[in-house]
């Protein structure tokens, strides 16, 4: 059984022969590294939905974390416009009238006997209108193409939420531009992201398997 994670399907969807390759010839783990300045703030930011923390008392926290960081003008500048940012973002948060739901569940998605759709579902928050799902993101791009999206969609809908997929909304939190961004992908764009990712792990166990009995 091969464990691939949502986070990189993107990149394997761009060459899944030469992902099937490298989990052959060596011992690649694609868990998640270390954690980041970003992934600190995640944490402090859930910790403030789940009425643990005020804003204000996150920014403490927030600093108390980044002393763990190289104390360098680079690094110092970074820190404090994420601050800024995740003050901004608890607004955003407080004007949809959010309220947390839940996330980072962990998702195991068998797309055969052989391969396994692994990863964390992202937070799915709610209001009186419908179910959100989001990442946070430190600089805006364009996500809505990227397979892991629709996939999240089905994901919760089907197994966590447990709703109809036109009942939620996923999408990302730009820190950047100070704004949430959604999308509640169709039936078919469901399907054709279910089939295309179905594919791609087609292609790396075979890449996989062929490399696997040549040795």
């Amino acid at each position: 059984m091969i464990n691939i994670r949502c986070s990189l399907l993107e990149a394997i969807r761009v060459n899944p022969t030469a992902y099937g390759q490298l989990l052959a010839t060596s011992d690649y783990n694609n868990g998640g590294g270390s954690h980041g300045m970003l992934a600190y703030l995640h944490d402090i930011a859930r910790l403030v939905h789940l009425g643990e923390l005020l804003p204000t008392e996150g920014v403490k926290e927030l600093y108390n974390k980044f002393h763990r960081f190289s104390n360098t003008p680079l690094n110092k500048k970074r820190q404090e416009k994420l601050v800024s940012q995740f003050l901004n973002y608890c607004k955003r948060f407080d004007e949809n009238e959010f309220v947390f739901v839940g996330g980072s569940k962990l998702i195991k998605w068998e797309f055969s006997r052989e391969a396994r759709l692994t990863g964390r579902t992202p937070w799915v928050v709610a209001n009186e209108n419908a179910y959100f799902s989001y990442i946070l993101v430190e600089n805006d791009y364009d996500w809505k193409d990227e397979l892991r999206f629709p996939i999240f969609q089905q994901y919760l809908a089907d197994k966590i939420i447990e709703c109809g997929t036109d009942e939620i909304k996923v999408g990302i939190y730009s820190l950047s531009r100070d704004q949430f961004e959604f999308k509640t992908y169709s039936e078919i764009e469901l399907k054709e992201a279910i089939l295309e990712t179905g594919q791609i792990f087609s292609k790396v166990l075979k890449e996989y398997n062929k490399l696997k009995k040549s040795k």
